[in-house]
């Protein structure tokens, strides 16, 4: 009897232990991986880790699949931190990196010399690049969450003049906002769950939206520009079309280009043949429809340019092909009846600023806010180790990279996970009831799964389900006989 508790205790222990090994933690780090920030709130489990800098406008700095990293830092800026204030000048954006946050529209966030609405770059730094309040929280789920905060961002935002070398001021502040964002991961998968919102705290009525983008690593190496390994991947369909009636814009063109590489990079000549076929061009790295209703996107260092189009899935996935690890965001669905900046709810930038970057981009609709009204917005974030590419879909459970198929009795498809758990292939007839359930393997975000089954039996439908180890159910992909 007495060896028989001891066996359940040590279970017990055992199971205890195992179980607060793969519950999702924050805390908070000082001088985080030597960044020289004071304060790091950090958010892991055993297979992501997320990091948020109050110093950093509360931006995200870090969102790891193990150890790869998608985001890139501006190593020129860490352990910085600047006054609130939009007193900003063009050479002095403070971009610190990471996953970070734009007023939308940006054309009218400003003004010029005579007082009229602009565009202004850097954007308005209140909301984009000065210190934010961040703290613990914990959602009505009892999910640990990372809180955001913005000081109160005042619009229009002063440009500086370069003509009469002074800061131009708005004769009067049409807008206030604050923004804020809630932030957990999962326990046992790479999601990461955030909410975005949007306040109107001023006495005028507005029409707002955010784009929240992240810039995510382009190069393998220091030394190396090989953009050629790092793509984004975007769904797009015939009944989403920008307002000038194309499917997509690559916003440049070849006399912009060759200009921006004769200027920032090396001379170029236009009596070289050479020159003129490899740069006079809008960018090889537009690389078009690689697979049927999927665009690829690969960065380009010697290019600032950015790609517009709708996302007719609302996804969009970032990969780094060295390592094939691949990062998706999973948005609101595009809404026809909404309006958008621009017609767009996704963008792609190649950015050659510092060590360069490539920028996915997310926008929200434009919303009217009355005073004290605001809007929220939702977002989630997966990662997982891939076979191959094109990224062909992204759900909850995962990404495909080839989809389910059977032929001649060997059914065939290749994933990258989201979630912890156990992969099945589940058969089902003519109406739908569940005949067949295989199991295939223990799956989770670190290795891709790579389904190869010998399956004879008749069937209506096969579907790839996995479930975790509270026995929800996720459906990664199917196939229709």
């Amino acid at each position: 009897m007495k060896t028989i508790k001891v066996f359940f205790l040590i279970s017990f222990l055992f199971m205890t232990s195992l179980f607060s090994q793969n519950k999702a933690s924050i805390t908070v780090v000082k001088n985080y991986k030597n960044w020289n920030w004071k304060e790091v709130y950090v958010a892991k489990n055993p297979y992501i880790s997320v990091a948020v800098v109050p110093q950093a406008a509360g931006r995200i700095l870090e969102y790891n699949l193990g150890e790869v990293p998608s985001l890139w830092i501006n190593p020129k800026l860490m352990g910085k931190s600047f006054a609130p204030t939009d007193e900003v000048k063009m050479q002095e954006w403070r971009n610190f990196g990471g996953y970070r946050l734009v007023p939308l529209p940006i054309e009218n966030c400003s003004v010029d010399k005579d007082g009229n609405t602009a565009k202004r770059w850097p954007p308005p730094a209140i909301i984009g690049d000065s210190p934010y309040k961040v703290e613990k929280g914990m959602d009505k789920k009892g999910n640990e969450t990372i809180e955001v905060t913005s000081g109160i961002q005042d619009l229009p935002v002063p440009s500086y003049n370069g003509k009469l070398k002074r800061f131009v001021y708005p004769n009067k502040i049409e807008e206030k906002l604050e923004y804020s964002r809630s932030l957990y991961i999962e326990p046992n998968s790479s999601l990461v769950h955030i909410n975005h919102h949007l306040k109107n705290v001023g006495d005028k009525e507005m029409k707002r939206g955010i784009m929240i983008s992240s810039q995510h690593v382009s190069r393998s190496k220091p030394e190396l520009t090989d953009g050629e390994n790092f793509v984004a991947y975007i769904p797009f369909s015939k009944e989403y079309l920008l307002p000038n009636g194309k499917q997509y814009q690559v916003m440049s063109s070849p006399e912009a280009r060759w200009k921006y590489i004769n200027k920032n990079r090396f001379k170029l000549n236009k009596n070289n043949p050479e020159d003129v076929a490899k740069y006079y061009n809008h960018g090889t790295n537009w690389k078009g429809e690689v697979a049927p209703g999927i665009y690829e996107v690969e960065y380009d260092y010697n290019l600032m340019a950015g790609f517009h189009i709708v996302s007719s899935e609302s996804w969009i996935c970032y990969v780094n092909k060295t390592n094939n690890t691949a990062f998706a965001k999973m948005m609101e669905p595009y809404d026809t009846s909404l309006a958008y900046d621009h017609g767009l709810n996704m963008a792609i930038f190649c950015s050659g600023l510092e060590t360069g970057y490539l920028e996915t981009e997310v926008k929200t609709p434009l919303y009217n806010l009355k005073p004290s009204e605001s809007f929220d917005y939702k977002e989630i974030h997966g990662a997982a180790k891939i076979q191959n590419t094109p990224v062909l879909a992204v759900t909850m459970a995962g990404i495909t990279t080839q989809k389910l198929n059977c032929e001649n009795g060997q059914v065939l498809g290749s994933y990258g996970i989201f979630v912890a758990s156990s992969a099945y292939l589940v058969a089902e007839n003519e109406k739908g009831v569940e005949i067949d359930r295989i199991f295939i393997e223990k799956v989770n975000p670190l290795q891709p799964l790579n389904v190869h089954v010998h399956y004879t039996k008749l069937f209506n439908k096969l579907k790839i389900v996995l479930v975790d180890g509270d026995n929800k159910e996720y459906e990664l992909d199917k196939f229709n006989k």
